[in-house]
């Protein structure tokens, strides 16, 4: 089977791969540096969508931020309760598919900055599942 390539088409693209080639060459190291900007950057983001979210309850504004992936059947709603909600998606936006966890890991300090923000206080994120690791799919547990 011939090994899949990607386009490098999206700012979260770019930050996979980047930390593709970072691990590449500098093993797992940076990726420690790399997750708190990340989470930062999440955060940050975050920030800006929940200030027209107010009225939304912290699993409804999670998958508001998931929706234009949920719309384009690249991600779906699994669980869903007051202070969770179970994400599952089948296509990985940073290109990490079949790469590693620790890359992975790294990478989704994004979405815990995302979901911080959105849930006004600290959060946990799970990934129960991951494209990184050769899973079928993406499963994250976020929650309150």
């Amino acid at each position: 089977m011939p090994e899949k390539t990607y386009a490098i088409d999206s700012s979260l693209a770019a930050i996979g791969e980047l930390a593709k080639e970072l691990q590449k060459r500098y093993g797992d190291e940076p990726l420690s540096l790399l997750r708190p900007i990340l989470r930062e950057y999440g955060f940050h983001a975050g920030s800006r969508l929940r200030k027209n979210m107010e009225d939304k309850s912290f699993p409804d504004r999670v998958e508001a931020w998931m929706t234009p992936l949920i719309r384009k059947g690249l991600a779906g709603v699994v669980e869903k309760g007051p202070e969770h909600i179970r994400i599952t998606g089948t296509d990985c936006p940073l290109n990490l598919e079949g790469t590693n966890r620790a890359l992975c890991e790294a990478c989704m300090g994004i979405d815990e900055g995302v979901i911080a923000a959105l849930g006004g206080c600290e959060v946990t994120l799970s990934i129960e599942k991951s494209l990184a690791c050769g899973d079928e799919c993406c499963q994250v547990l976020y929650g309150l």
